[in-house]
């Protein structure tokens, strides 16, 4: 073909037919010459690197079919255009290079200085505000440079002194910045390629060809307009619809904002939440399925945030998946490993030392490291110091009891000093480093902890680690190579993080499998070429995107700059939904009501892009009743078709247990055993017997039991004590306050909570209302016989219900003597100031029912304790340590001798439906519920199923 010098052409290739199918057509035949495609002096462009693979293929797979021999073009993406257009006149400066060169700048201004731009500014150090700060500024200054402007321009525009003030000072902060990046031997790209143009040095020796680059930006056309240079554009849109783009395939804004599309009533899905959008996406995919293969299909998001509920949704109907848009680094066990270690350098906190073993990889080397019996019960043990000792700090000592109790949690935690050392600051030690040679050293310690992951993984999420790793160390030896003019000093921690941050911006993508179904962002959909496609969250403030809540660059602001304003974004989104619609049959567009959070959102501003009449009709149907929704069957992964059958329209089963184990009779039961079965034999079941109990590490403060334990501990310490007699109330509380403290430092050292602190000296408070009411009991005769005494299977302790033995197990908190009237008084401490018939009974309309059997259990156990009466004549009670002073006293049991036989019956009950292995769970709610997990009491289906088959069972009666 002949061509002119300057060569501009403009190719509208329809929008019937996906473009990068007919640019293939286009470009062999303008190229293709006898058996040969020789494309090599081409530099195609493309919108994005799915677009670039895509053309890779089509073009391979036309040159193949035809037979051809074939050179391939330069396939690049927008982004890549202008350095391919021109020479630098000196090496550029990286991205990471130039926040770091913001980042100095910032620091060198005093706080005064910049104020107009931040109200508030951070202190010197740590460096990572600075960052984020430095961050922030560049891409408002690569933002403003993509459209042909600096911040000198935008102070020219802005209204207020306030925001004049801010420009001027981000000018005058842009100058040294340059200044920073040439003392360093680096050149700004944004400044590189305005030089560019100013003095004509733009230029290329291939045939430009732009491929469905609607959106260029006003830098990259001046780029494009002095190339010295040919230029071909191929548009997708009829050669009607030319005055809609201008000569490089961009569209006009103005033509577009009064576009109506040829959107129709059955293009749209109405939806609620995220969930329920990708339920919609999985129901529309199914009824394609008789027409289509999964290769046929495209699922368009327009959230990142929309892709994990449709790959979750797809999976259950046993249908793969492959997200073109990737995972961050930062959403891979990488990412998350930087992330928490950075945090615990940071913090040297227990907590946080607890988050960073639970990442899969740093557990399994702390394992590796203990290398001794039972070293996989480290974790349980850290459960527990955190649990019941509230440690702050792990550089602090911890009580003496957690010494004794928790010594591999212990050994865990040297293990991760250990580990982090090199990253360590020391105190009297400035371990400051430059980040390249932090970012050595953090390459040879991810190496070493995954060196034994080098094989091919089995698992998906293997696959991803293994992608991670090797992006992170790519961008890691960038950050090793940093310039040393430009590079700064900071702690290992802060280069962590540091790396942490940046690996946010770094995005990964295995390979699809043969039936995946591919989801693609909203910017890809319009050079897609498959023949259907379904669009999740047609919303606002996706599509279009808006820039009206940016706090630099307000709509107004960018409309009055001339700059990529609301108006530009709904012409290019309206253009892409045009070509979407025209080059398939088969396209739905999703419409839900709320994005992942919960925040509302309305329909998008497209759809007004339609005579009034039929965009109020679409938005009373997307507001108006929900969709009818079908059942989704969808059968194109052989191998897990029948997982789906089973999993689909199910719910999730409560767990059954094996009562054939030997390991699991029942021969002796606690107190509180008893109390719990009457709650719920299930729980029973699964505290009791299979020993199941929970472990909060996240807690900061006190159990309600943790703090009856606190106070419990010191009056156990004062009844055995010397001073138990003591009749002064000022001594008694002086005492009780010592064991308080001393039980108090053996559980939680000097370095527990602030809560834990607050707690001590609540319990203090009541300890001083325990004092004058003992004080009183000792002048009224009575005496402490015995504190904390024990019975159970040992001493003899148990009934017989039916011929068999049940054993009995007790801990009796008090028991108290009148050496004047010889009687005797079992008394437990509670730290509220309910009576006894309160906690034992509840009320009913029939009268009441036993919500608790301690106190009559009890009385069945007092022969077992050495004690000379008849059990009905000994006292049971409270000694009430209530938050209110009026309420700490002790409250004797008043219950009725009928009563008291009645519960004796009903403990007996209890253990024979035990050993009938009755342990159903309970449909009345239980309070403070440890297992609500497992009895998935929070779940919606199970409550409305409960609720269901409460009404059938009210409607048979």
């Amino acid at each position: 073909m002949k061509r002119t010098s300057n060569f501009r052409e403009t190719v509208f290739a329809g929008w019937d037919r996906p473009l990068l199918i007919e640019s293939v057509k286009l470009l062999q035949r303008r190229f293709e010459s006898n058996t040969s495609l020789d494309l090599s002096n081409l530099l195609c462009v493309l919108p994005s690197g799915l677009g670039v693979g895509r053309l890779k293929t089509l073009l391979a797979e036309r040159a193949r079919t035809e037979s051809l021999q074939y050179r391939s073009p330069d396939i690049i993406t927008i982004g890549q255009l202008p350095e391919r257009l021109y020479l630098a006149t000196s090496p550029l400066a990286l991205e990471f290079e130039q926040t770091l060169a913001w980042a100095n700048v910032l620091r060198q201004m005093r706080a005064d200085e910049l104020l107009p731009l931040i109200p508030t500014v951070p202190p010197r150090e740590p460096i990572s505000p600075w960052l984020d700060l430095a961050g922030i500024i560049r891409r408002l200054h690569e933002e403003l440079a993509s459209s042909k402007l600096t911040f000198h321009n935008v102070f020219e525009a802005a209204e207020t002194e306030s925001e004049k003030r801010r420009w001027k000072l981000l000018s005058h902060l842009l100058d040294l910045y340059r200044d920073a990046i040439e003392k360093a031997g680096l050149s700004d790209p944004h400044a590189q390629r305005q030089l560019a143009v100013e003095n004509q040095r733009c230029r290329t020796d291939k045939l430009v060809v732009l491929i469905g680059t609607s959106d260029l930006s006003d830098a990259a056309v001046s780029m494009l307009s002095c190339l010295s240079g040919n230029i071909l554009s191929f548009v997708a849109a009829p050669k009607s619809k030319s005055d809609h783009f201008d000569s490089f395939g961009c569209v006009v804004t103005e033509k577009w904002i009064g576009h109506h599309l040829p959107l129709l009533d059955e293009h749209l899905i109405p939806a609620a939440d995220v969930s329920d959008q990708a339920t919609a996406v999985a129901e529309f995919v199914q009824d394609l399925g008789s027409r289509y293969s999964s290769e046929q299909i495209t699922i368009g998001v327009t959230d990142p945030s929309q892709v994990g509920p449709i790959e979750v949704t797809l999976r259950g109907c046993g249908v793969g998946s492959f997200r073109h848009l990737g995972w961050t680094v930062s959403q891979t066990a990488i990412g998350r490993l930087l992330t928490l270690t950075a945090n615990h350098l940071q913090r040297r906190t227990w907590q946080s030392l607890a988050s960073l073993v639970r990442h899969a990889d740093v557990a399994r080397m702390i394992t590796s490291r203990l290398n001794e019996p039972n070293s996989e019960k480290w974790l349980t043990q850290l459960d527990q110091l955190l649990s019941n000792h509230f440690p702050v700090r792990v550089d602090k000592p911890l009580p003496a009891n957690a010494i004794r109790t928790v010594p591999l949690a212990i050994a865990a935690c040297e293990a991760v000093t250990d580990w982090l050392s090199e990253f360590e600051s020391t105190e009297g030690h400035d371990s400051d480093r430059p980040i390249a040679q932090w970012s050595k050293l953090i390459a040879s310690w991810l190496g070493k902890l995954y060196e034994s992951d080098t094989e091919k993984p089995e698992s998906q999420s293997g696959e991803r680690t293994l992608l991670a790793l090797a992006a992170s160390l790519q961008l890691i030896q960038r950050f090793a190579d940093l310039n040393t003019g430009l590079d700064m000093r900071v702690s290992g921690a802060a280069a962590i993080e540091m790396l942490a941050g940046r690996l946010g911006d770094v995005r990964i993508a295995g390979a699809a499998k043969s039936d995946d179904l591919e989801i693609v962002g909203w910017l890809d959909l319009a050079l897609d070429d498959k023949p259907a496609m379904v669009v999740a969250g047609f919303n606002h403030p996706f599509v279009p995107g808006a820039t009206t809540s940016d706090p630099f660059l307000p709509g107004s602001l960018r409309t009055k700059l001339r700059m990529a304003d609301n108006d530009r974004r709904y012409a290019r989104d309206a253009y892409a939904m045009q070509v979407m619609l025209s080059s398939r049959t088969d396209i739905r567009f999703i419409v839900g009501k709320s994005k992942a959070d919960g925040t509302p959102t309305p329909p998008s501003r497209l759809l007004a892009a339609a005579p009034p009449e039929d965009s109020a009709r679409r938005i009373r149907f997307l507001l108006g009743k929900p969709r009818v929704k079908s059942p989704v069957h969808l059968r194109w992964d052989a191998t897990t078709s029948n997982a789906a059958g089973s999993a689909n329209g199910s719910h999730l089963l409560i767990p059954t247990f094996n009562l054939n184990r030997e390991e699991d009779v029942v021969t002796a039961m606690s107190v509180t055993a008893f109390r719990d079965y009457l709650a719920c034999p299930y729980r029973f079941y699964l505290r009791h017997v299979l020993k199941l109990r929970p472990l909060d590490d996240a807690s900061r403060e006190l159990a309600a039991n943790q703090f009856g334990d606190l106070v419990h501990g010191a009056l156990e310490r004062f009844g055995d004590s010397p001073q138990r007699t003591e009749t002064q109330a000022s001594k008694i509380e002086a005492n009780l306050l010592e064991h308080l403290h001393q039980y108090a430092s053996d559980h939680y050292g000097s370095d527990a909570s602030t809560a834990v602190a607050i707690q001590i000296a609540q319990a203090e408070r009541r300890l001083k209302a325990v004092a004058l009411v003992q004080a009183e009991r000792i002048n009224q005769a009575w005496t402490i016989h015995a504190s904390e005494a024990v019975v159970d299977q040992s001493s003899g302790a148990g009934i017989e219900v039916d011929g068999k033995w049940m054993g009995l197990k007790g801990r009796f908190d008090r028991i108290d003597f009148h050496s004047q009237s010889g009687r005797w008084a079992i008394l437990d401490y509670k730290t509220h100031g309910h009576k006894p018939e309160k906690k034992h009974l509840d009320k009913t309309p029939d009268g009441y029912r036993w919500i608790d059997l301690q106190l009559p259990l009890y009385r069945m156990m007092i022969p077992f304790l050495g004690i000379d009466a008849p059990p009905a004549d000994v006292s049971l009670g409270y000694f009430n340590i209530s938050e209110k002073e009026d309420e700490t006293r002790i409250n004797l049991a008043e219950f009725s001798e009928s009563q008291m036989i009645e519960a004796e019956e009903l403990i007996r009950n209890c253990v024979r439906n035990i050993w009938a292995k009755k342990f159903a769970p309970t449909r009345d709610r239980v309070q403070f519920d440890d297992y609500s997990m497992i009895l998935q009491t929070g779940v919606a289906s199970r409550m409305l199923d409960e609720v269901d088959s409460w009404d059938a069972e009210e409607i048979e009666v």
